[in-house]
C-alpha cells in the first residue's frame, strides 16, 4: 500500500509538469499573436492524510512545548493557471484603424450572436457597411454621437466611419483665450510695422510680407 501511494503521490507531479509544459507551449504559440497575455501555473499541495494529532504544550511536564501533527501530503495539483496582464511592446502599424492600449482595459466587441466579448488585440479593419470589425467580423462598440453632436454614453453601439457618405458638420460656436499678463512686463502704447526679410527655398522666392504688430 506504501508503494502504491508513493507512485500515485509521484503521479500527480508529473501532470502538474504536463500541464506546466502544455501552459508553456502554448504562450509559445501565441508569442506572435498580438493582444496575446501569457500565463503562468500555480501549485498547490494536497494534504489528505494525517497519521497522527498535534498536542499542545503542557504545563504539567516539564519542558514539553508540545507537537506538530504528523500529515502526510498526497501530491501536488494545479491550484489555476493566472494570465499576465503587464503592459506589452506597442507596435507601429501602417494601417490607419489599428489601434492600442496603453495601460489597463479591453476593446468591446460583439460576435455574431450578440455577446459582447472583450480582448487587446487592436488590429481592425472596415466591413462593406463602413462597420469597424475585428480581423475575425466581430463588430467593435463604442459610444454613439446623436444628431446634436453629443456623445451617447448610455448604450454601446458599433462604430461606424462614414467614408463617402454626406455628413452635417457642427460649425465651431466659441472660442476660448485665457493667459495671464504679468505685472512687470513692458506695456504696448504704440504699433509699428515691421518689414520681414524675403522668404526662399532654393530655386523660387516665395515673396516678401509685412507684419503688424504692437510695440
Amino acid at each position: 500500500m506504501g508503494l502504491a501511494s508513493a507512485l500515485s503521490t509521484a503521479l500527480t507531479g508529473l501532470t502538474a509538469a504536463e500541464t506546466t509544459i502544455d501552459v508553456v507551449g502554448n504562450n509559445l504559440a501565441n508569442s506572435n499573436a498580438v493582444g496575446f497575455k501569457a500565463s503562468d501555473v500555480v501549485f498547490a499541495t494536497q494534504f489528505s492524510r494525517t497519521l497522527g494529532l498535534g498536542s499542545a504544550p503542557s504545563t504539567s511536564i516539564p519542558g514539553s512545548g508540545g507537537t506538530n501533527p504528523r500529515q502526510l501530503g498526497q501530491g501536488t495539483s494545479v491550484a489555476g493557471i493566472t494570465p499576465n496582464f503587464s503592459q506589452g511592446t506597442v507596435d507601429i502599424s501602417s494601417n490607419p484603424t489599428d489601434l492600442a492600449i496603453q495601460g489597463d482595459g479591453f476593446f468591446i466587441v460583439q460576435d455574431s450572436s450578440g455577446a459582447h466579448l472583450y480582448t487587446r488585440n487592436g488590429i481592425f479593419k472596415m466591413n462593406a457597411t463602413n462597420q469597424l470589425v475585428t480581423v475575425t467580423g466581430q463588430r467593435v462598440l463604442g459610444f454613439g454621437v446623436n444628431d446634436r453632436f453629443e456623445i451617447q454614453r448610455t448604450e454601446l453601439q458599433p462604430l461606424e466611419i462614414p467614408l463617402g457618405s454626406i455628413a452635417v458638420a457642427m460649425p465651431t460656436e466659441n472660442v476660448f483665450l485665457q493667459g495671464m499678463l504679468p505685472p512687470t512686463g513692458v506695456l504696448a502704447d504704440a504699433g509699428e510695422i515691421v518689414q520681414t526679410a524675403v522668404l526662399y527655398d532654393e530655386d523660387a522666392i516665395v515673396g516678401a510680407g509685412t507684419i503688424v504688430g504692437a510695440a
